[in-house]
This record gives C-alpha cells, structure tokens and sequence, in this order.
C-alpha cells in the first residue's frame, strides 16, 4: 500500500481588538490519504476521503473564527445612515 499527504496551512492575523481565546492563529494539519498499490479508482475513493476529512476540519476551525471576527464586527460604530443618504440624493439631483 502506498500513501500520499493532503497539508493545509493556516495563518490567520485577526483583528487586534479580536481575542480568540484557545484558538490558534496558525496550525497545520496533514491528512493522509491511504490507497492500495495498485488501482486508480481506489486512490480517487481514498483521495475524496481525506478532502472530505480536511474540508470538514478546516472549515470547522474557520467557522469558528468566522464567528469570534464577526461578533467583534458587530460592535464597531455603525456607520451613519443620514449621510449616506444624503450623498445618494446629491448624486441624483446632479444627474
């Protein structure tokens, strides 16, 4: 039986004011994709396998820094409608 690896690296920098808890801002993660010697279905089963295993991971652990960034989002100072406003009026009266 032969192997090959599928290695995912991350580096995140998230925002200063973000505090991530346990969460680790870079990590590397290598799946291993396990195939018989021979045969070139078997490897492409063994291949969608491990993407799938990888996908799963690595979309879990960017979720959740999804979440952690976008709730620091929501505490940012709204941006001020009236003058958004304001300038979209301006703009269609000059047209």
């Amino acid at each position: 039986m032969s192997s090959a690896t599928i290695k995912i690296t991350y580096n995140l920098k998230p925002p200063t004011n973000v505090d991530g808890g346990d969460k680790a801002t870079t990590k590397t993660h290598a799946f291993e994709i396990k195939t018989p010697a021979s045969g070139s279905t078997a490897f492409y089963t063994a291949l969608r396998t491990s993407l799938e295993q990888a996908r799963n991971e690595v979309g879990d652990e960017m979720t959740a820094w999804r979440d952690i960034v976008g709730k620091a989002e929501l505490v940012k100072e709204p941006k001020k409608i009236a003058e958004d406003d304001e300038d979209e009026e301006a703009d269609q009266e000059e047209a």
